[in-house]
């Protein structure tokens, strides 16, 4: 049996076909139909899309026949791709010498007659065929031609189209500069691995020293220097696995299917040594280092998600002892990053529609004055807002672990559902004449950074019945640092002029304290606890405090000491001449629900005692 010998430009040909992605695929309707009608138009009993490879010929459509691919040296397309230029007819194979002992025509598919049309690309590739067979003669088979050509240029468009969206999606996934891959392709690559239970260490890299070239010796060398960080990845890393650039000087690693850790810190190092030689670009050699950060999946991890941010970890960890050191993912770290992301997605199912946070509540925690009223009493002066929030599964979070975690958006989200479950309460008890407490509200650092904040809270006050006099508002020191515009600063000063009042929160924490009492006028400042939990232990916090207390009353301001815990530090604060305490020794935060009881407590408890 002759053979058909392979095109002239061979390797060309099937890089076209290989290009298209398609060998070996699913089954596609679209190519389905189009078999289908092929047999129909030509009244024959099989009919198949096929492609041509380096050793068969593969069928991706087929109509009649049972066998998914033949032989290359046995198929009649080998012949028919010879001449894209015009159909491919053999009326009787048996009466042929080039098929008459094809084992496809003597063999169980008795084919007795063909008919093929090349797939032709339109770079001028015969990839494949069209064909239509019979088990029987055919003479008249070239009649067919005509209709098998519309047919087959149906099917050279679906290709085109599919090779259209691979370049595109390979575009999508591909880091412009440097030709590696991107940070969504990282993801998909981690999520097909992790999702078949395959093993994948994640080497993180960020290059030391990049912001220097950038300022020192332009952009442009900049751009040199990471393409050359890429292409020294690419030779570095072993045929199957992913280099990737994630943004900025910023790489990663995916070493697929390791999932030993002696392997990821065997290539951690040489990764090291090979960012660490001398670059020549532009004709100046530039030299950098580059600080690692290894996970191992499922060992540390088991979404690719929280895989990357182990190896984040990692790196950060590594960074903090110096440049140019790997770090490695430890079991407390992937434990806190697994607890942070069940903490986010247990917040987004209760974060709800119209601002409801299903597990939230606001808590009260009572500030008194350090000295007695007339009468020996200790009444509140106003009772502090603070957030609550619970999941099934997770139970209580602290607020500072799960503001960390949600990000300045949700938490304004948060902070305005509380504050607004607060007043709601907190008013019933005014009206009832219960209490002439304020109601000390936080602003989150988000919420400051809002334009209209001034009108929520407006808008929030009236709504719950509440006067502007029944209100205290809080301001982080370090949120105030020059983060808040003069427009949002009118604002709450206008709420100020209304009744409101206006405290410092956290004062001393931030770099410039005093700075702050000169960008608004602020009716308080609230001391921050750490200084006050130093009282009685430490000579340089009472001499702090003192000053604060001190600058506080010449500018006409009250003074809180927040975190009062013992009696010792209750009396130093009187004896310093603070205004006012806030912290268990008074009482711990309570939900509204307990607010009764706390006001109706004993003498005892009145004189700011016990709590």
């Amino acid at each position: 049996m002759p053979e058909a010998g392979p095109n002239i430009a061979e390797a060309d040909r099937l890089a076209a076909l290989h290009s298209y992605d398609v060998l070996d695929t699913e089954q596609e309707e679209a190519f389905d139909e189009i078999a289908a009608l092929a047999a129909q138009l030509t009244g024959s009993p099989i009919a198949l899309v096929s492609f041509t490879d380096a050793e068969r010929q593969w069928f991706k459509a087929r109509h009649g026949m049972d066998a998914s691919e033949v032989r290359r040296d046995h198929a009649f397309s080998a012949h028919a791709i010879r001449d894209p230029s015009r159909p491919f007819v053999v009326p009787d194979a048996a009466a042929d010498k080039r098929f008459s002992d094809n084992p496809c025509v003597i063999g169980p598919h008795s084919i007795r007659a063909y008919l093929g049309v090349p797939l032709v690309t339109p770079e001028g590739h015969a990839i494949g065929t069209l064909c239509v067979a019979d088990r029987v003669p055919r003479p008249g088979y070239k009649d067919h031609v005509g209709p098998l050509k519309t047919l087959a240029r149906a099917v050279s468009a679906n290709l085109e189209l599919r090779r259209s969206h691979r370049r595109s999606r390979g575009i999508a996934l591909t880091d412009p500069l440097t030709g590696l891959a991107n940070r969504r392709a990282v993801m998909s690559a981690l999520s097909d691995q992790m999702a078949r239970a395959n093993g994948v260490a994640v080497v993180l890299i960020d290059l030391d020293y990049f912001k220097e070239v950038n300022d020192g010796h332009g952009h442009a060398i900049g751009d040199r220097l990471l393409y050359e960080v890429g292409a020294r990845l690419r030779q570095a890393t072993r045929q199957g696995d992913i280099a990737a650039r994630l943004g900025g000087d910023e790489f990663v690693l995916l070493l697929m299917g390791v999932n030993d850790r002696a392997v990821a810190v065997e290539v951690a190092e040489r990764i090291t040594d090979v960012l660490a030689k001398p670059m020549d670009i532009e004709g100046g050699r530039l030299r950098v280092s580059a600080t690692l950060g290894v996970a191992v999946a499922p060992a540390d991890a088991d979404t690719p998600d929280l895989i990357l941010r182990a190896a984040d970890e990692a790196l950060i960890a590594a960074k903090g002892r110096g440049r140019g050191t790997i770090g490695y993912a430890n079991r407390r770290d992937v434990l806190r990053v697994q607890r942070s992301a069940a903490i986010f997605r247990a917040f987004d199912i209760d974060y709800g529609e119209n601002g409801v946070v299903h597990g939230a509540q606001p808590y009260l925690q009572p500030i008194v004055p350090l000295r007695a009223g007339a009468a020996g009493e200790v009444e509140p002066i106003a009772f502090e807002v603070l957030t609550r929030w619970s999941a099934p599964g997770l139970g209580p979070i602290r607020p500072d672990e799960l503001f960390a975690v949600i990000g300045p958006e949700r938490a304004s989200v948060l902070s305005h559902y509380v504050r607004g479950q607060a007043m709601d309460a907190f008013a019933a008890l005014r009206r009832s004449g219960r209490t002439r407490a304020r109601l000390a509200i936080n602003l989150s650092m988000g919420e400051v950074l809002q334009p209209d904040i001034g009108t929520q809270i407006e808008a929030q006050v009236a709504r719950a019945g509440l006067s502007m006099e029944a209100v205290e508002i809080e301001i982080n020191e370090e949120i105030l640092l020059d983060r808040v515009s003069d427009v949002t600063l009118q604002q709450l000063v206008s709420l100020q002029e209304r009744g409101a009042r206006l405290i410092l929160d956290d004062f001393g924490i931030a770099n410039s304290g005093p700075v702050q009492l000169l960008r608004m006028k602020i009716d308080g400042v609230k001391l921050d606890k750490q200084f006050v939990q130093g009282l009685g232990n430490d000579p340089r916090a009472e001499a702090i405090v003192n000053g604060a207390i001190t600058l506080a009353h010449s500018l006409g301001l009250d003074i809180v000491a927040e975190g009062v815990e013992t009696d010792n530090q209750r009396e130093a604060l009187i004896a310093l001449g603070c205004d006012a305490a806030q912290g268990y020794l008074f009482s711990r935060p309570m939900p509204c629900a307990a607010l009764d009881q706390y006001l109706a407590g004993s003498e005892r408890q009145k004189k700011g005692l016990l709590f």
